[in-house]
């Protein structure tokens, strides 16, 4: 298809995706010789109907320049009118309406044209200079948090924070989990990033097994010490799929543990030592095969994946006051959807850790962290790769209350003091 055609329905993409009923104008361009049974069947072959429409467009500009023709008379044959007349007006020598002159008729959320978006590649090579900004006051107050639960957490030793990164995985013939490159600038930006905030306790592991990573979990959940510490975060980075609707991370021999299986280690029952504590679980892995699918950029493709490739009640601790269950104060962030693919690049790391560190550098001083794993979504929605993918993060709240991690500050004797002073 020519450039000018594949501009007009970039255009025009987000009423596409509002508006067109994709069902009916897919059986008349099979019928046309557009498209075949078994092209439309891979297309429409995900329960994600967003995703479906994605990938029927991305697909239709694949196709020669008389496709576009052919997709607007389609368009007409099957009542949609009004999409035919934004892709190519009835009138000779009018110019093809674009997406932002239907706008006002959109809501709010659905106002995703790129350039209002800002949505771009990002080329550079540079990986981000951590710099965290201190908070200059605490912000686990009532008169901050009216009417909402909270964590108090101003203590010297304010968290520990367990790293696992798997980036070398063992040889094999079918090299089922390559190497990840930029993985190491993760380490170095997490790394900076907790050291920078103060009072954290950083234990770190690299390319351990799927055994080995079970061991190292249960000896950090289990560890006296933990009483003595705010909050605890759990960071583990390494390739991922999807199993029994869960996601599952890989060891670096190949064989794996389950994310639910990581938090029951941290639950009430199987970890006293960390009752009432927050617990913050972040797996920028893949959690599936699939790419979402965005609108074409013409850039030589660089950014890698995280996918692999994959051929009765328990009885809650009580305590003589109150009754825990089992799982509570669980914040788990997840990098992507389940079932899809998460990026990262060979020189600046993963997506999802790079924003990490930026965001919590620059608004973890006054921002509760589930506030900051949504400003990392919306930084992720207007990001895009070069071979035309994006990339939805995730994150699920288990009985978790406002979590402040006061940078730079602690209280001793009830006073404000400062960690780099």
């Amino acid at each position: 298809m020519l450039q000018e055609y594949k501009d007009v329905i970039i255009r025009n993409f987000v009423i596409l995706m509002k508006e067109c009923d994709v069902h009916a104008l897919a059986k008349v361009m099979v019928n046309k010789g557009v498209f075949n049974d078994k092209e439309i069947n891979n297309i429409f072959s995900s329960n994600d109907e967003r995703h479906n429409k994605r990938i029927f467009f991305f697909s239709i500009q694949k196709k020669d320049t008389s496709t576009f023709k052919i997709l607007v008379n389609s368009l007409r044959e099957t009542n949609q009118n009004k999409l035919a007349d934004l892709l190519m007006p009835k009138h000779t020598g009018c110019v093809p309406y674009q997406a932002e002159q239907v706008f006002d008729e959109l809501p709010d959320d659905d106002m995703l044209d790129i350039n209002r978006l800002n949505i771009y590649v990002n080329n550079s090579t540079e990986s981000i200079h951590v710099k965290v900004i201190p908070s200059t006051k605490f912000y686990d107050t009532y008169l901050d948090n009216p009417n909402i639960d909270f964590y108090y957490t101003r203590s010297k030793k304010r968290g520990r924070v367990l790293i696992i990164n798997n980036y070398e995985f063992d040889k094999i013939d079918d090299n089922k989990h390559p190497y990840r490159n930029g993985a190491e600038v993760d380490n170095e930006n997490l790394k900076s990033l907790f050291i920078q905030m103060g009072g954290w306790e950083i234990e770190h592991h690299n390319n351990k097994s799927a055994s080995e990573m079970e061991i190292i979990l249960n000896n950090f959940s289990q560890q006296r010490k933990n009483v003595n510490y705010d909050i605890i975060f759990v960071i583990i980075m390494s390739h991922g799929s999807e199993q029994a609707n869960d996601t599952i991370i890989y060891g670096r021999d190949h064989n794996y543990i389950h994310s639910l299986q990581i938090q029951r280690k941290f639950s009430n029952e199987h970890s006293k030592t960390l009752r009432g504590k927050p617990k913050v679980f972040i797996l920028p892995v893949c959690r599936g095969s699939v790419l979402d699918i965005a609108v074409p950029h013409d850039q030589r493709p660089r950014t890698e994946t995280d996918s692999a490739f994959r051929k009765g009640e328990s009885k809650s601790p009580v305590s003589s006051i109150i009754n825990l269950r089992s799982e509570e104060d669980m914040l788990v962030g997840y990098s992507t959807l389940l079932g899809y693919k998460a990026h990262r690049d060979p020189n600046r790391g993963s997506w999802y850790i790079e924003l990490m560190c930026d965001v919590f550098m620059n608004h973890a001083h006054d921002t509760p962290v589930d506030n900051l794993l949504s400003i990392i979504d919306n930084r992720l929605r207007r990001r895009m790769s070069e071979n035309q993918t994006m990339q939805t993060a995730e994150h699920r709240n288990k009985g978790f209350k406002k979590l402040y991690l006061h940078p730079g500050i602690f209280s001793e004797n009830d006073d404000m003091k400062k960690f780099h002073e």
